[in-house]
């Protein structure tokens, strides 16, 4: 058997299918098919057992705490409970919120969330300023819901650009070793944008902060017969509204439809709430921040970063020109 570490992306998620068959013991489920459907910092593995469909996640980076999925599946609970279109969490037999599995070849238990299955597909590439209204409206209504939601311990907060813990997200972009990254002017750009968003976190006050999604994009947003669903809270961060916008729309910046998908989405999110930017150009200071945050993780889980850096440093600079 190869070492864990010897192991490929896609060679971990598959070893992790091991793992999933341990967890559902703890859930007294017997999968007629278990397969996996989905996985990046964690793999998403689809169960069926008898009529019964479920969603499986196992921990593949262990990039979060227990506190903070604690904060999570609690916040999840309440959003049911109020009737708001989430996901939904299966409890184990147990009664827990989650389970903790293991296999050979796996480093360490990994924590198992088991869901109600989704039906439909992600909005994607192919969402319209319909469905982007629709979009808004539901990131507003979960925006308000949180404000009432006295949650359980505190997720990790957005309150600088490099949040994740230097455990789990070492910030290296400074490091001699990447210095080839950033040639031919993308370390003044690096360095001119830092700055800049900088100050937009030094307008925040602290204690505006609230839950949020924390990763709201197209692929986390299922579509079915019209309606939409959010999933995938496993982000939930303790940030401003405008920050939790600002990683929805950053998925967009590239699309020729931009434009309009973002005044579908700020429509709809006003027909529910205030939009929540306090002055112009905020929005598009935390979707650089967004940016930088990506610059500095993606070097720390891709060999080579420069294909992600060769799309990243044009929406910098464009930022920069508009805002700098």
């Amino acid at each position: 058997m190869k070492s864990w570490d010897a192991l490929t992306e896609r060679g971990r998620l598959r070893r992790l299918r091991q793992v999933a068959d341990d967890a559902l013991c703890r859930y007294a489920l017997r999968a007629d098919r278990l397969r996996l459907v989905g996985g990046f910092t964690n793999a998403v593995f689809r169960v069926d057992a008898g009529a019964a469909r479920f969603a499986l996640r196992v921990d593949a980076m262990q990039d979060h705490s227990d506190a903070e999925v604690d904060a999570e599946v609690a916040w999840l609970d309440a959003l049911a409970q109020d009737g708001l279109p989430t996901a939904r969490v299966v409890k184990a037999a147990s009664g827990a919120p989650y389970v903790f599995a293991s296999a050979p070849g796996v480093p360490g238990p990994r924590r198992c969330v088991l869901f109600a299955w989704i039906p439909g597909r992600p909005l994607g590439r192919g969402a319209t300023p319909a469905q982007y209204r629709a979009l808004g409206k539901l990131s507003a209504e979960l925006h308000l819901h949180a404000r009432g939601h006295p949650g359980v311990g505190r997720p990790m907060p957005w309150d600088r650009v490099f949040y994740y813990p230097e455990s789990v997200d070492p910030v290296v972009i400074h490091d001699a070793s990447m210095a080839h990254h950033f040639t031919g002017g993308r370390r003044a750009v690096l360095d001119a944008a830092l700055a800049r968003v900088t100050k937009a976190f030094a307008r925040r006050r602290s204690q505006e902060l609230q839950l949020v999604h924390g990763d709201l994009h197209p692929w986390n947003v299922h579509t079915f017969r019209g309606a939409l669903t959010a999933l995938d809270f496993e982000d939930v961060m303790w940030a401003h509204p405008v920050q939790d916008v600002a990683i929805t729309l950053s998925y967009l910046r590239e699309r020729p439809d931009y434009a309009a998908l973002r005044d579908g989405f700020e429509a709809g999110y006003r027909d529910v709430a205030r939009w929540p930017e306090t002055y112009p150009g905020e929005l598009d200071c935390f979707i650089a921040a967004r940016q930088l945050m990506f610059v500095n993780f993606v070097a720390n889980v891709r060999a080579d970063p420069s294909a992600f850096y060769a799309t990243t440093f044009p929406q910098l600079e464009r930022f920069l020109e508009a805002w700098g």
